[in-house]
């Protein structure tokens, strides 16, 4: 069995257009294919998909137009495609090829693991990079900056002499867990 998947974010603005280019798409390569669309709000949790994935049986194909409408991360793709070779489901991304146990669709799950940790590696160094130059900047503090400055934070204790630690919180919107490691130091 061929199955078509489509897939787009309720929050992008060309919702029918992407749907039904892919389909389009997918139906040109495989006018057979049986089409599951969804519509997911969140990248990572995507329930149509899974439950394609778990009805399929081995020899079954999936297709999908680009690699994002699969997955958000290369990574996720990497680890969603090993899932499906397990079971003997075949993945075709129409922009990469069939992927499957074959000579080739190992190739280009080997490549695709490549890109991963080329990307990974990328990001490493650009994130070393921007840290040296604003480390040259002048007021440059290493962490996430402070929510409170140090007179609310007083101020806050001040409170606390006379409250409790819920009766300063709602009052300052300073979390207890902050107060307390203030009070300690």
């Amino acid at each position: 069995m061929i199955y078509g998947y489509a897939s787009v974010s309720v929050r992008g603005p060309f919702e029918a257009n992407s749907i039904e280019e892919q389909t389009k798409l997918i139906k040109q390569r495989y006018p057979s294919a049986e089409m599951i669309i969804e519509k997911y709000d969140d990248l990572k949790e995507r329930p149509v998909l899974q439950e394609c994935i778990a009805n399929m049986y081995g020899g079954d194909t999936l297709v999908v137009s680009k690699l994002d409408r699969l997955c958000g991360t290369i990574k996720e793709g990497i680890s969603f495609i090993e899932d499906a070779l397990s079971k003997n489901i075949r993945i075709n991304i129409i922009n990469l090829g069939m992927i499957d146990g074959t000579h080739s669709g190992r190739m280009v799950l080997n490549i695709m693991n490549a890109l991963a940790e080329f990307d990974k590696a990328m990001i490493v160094e650009r994130t070393q990079v921007g840290k040296a130059i604003a480390k040259t900047k002048e007021g440059f503090k290493e962490g996430r900056p402070k929510k409170f400055t140090k007179d609310e934070i007083d101020e806050a204790l001040t409170l606390l002499k006379n409250n409790s630690y819920k009766t300063v919180e709602e009052k300052t919107g300073i979390s207890k867990s902050t107060l307390i490691r203030a009070k300690r130091a």
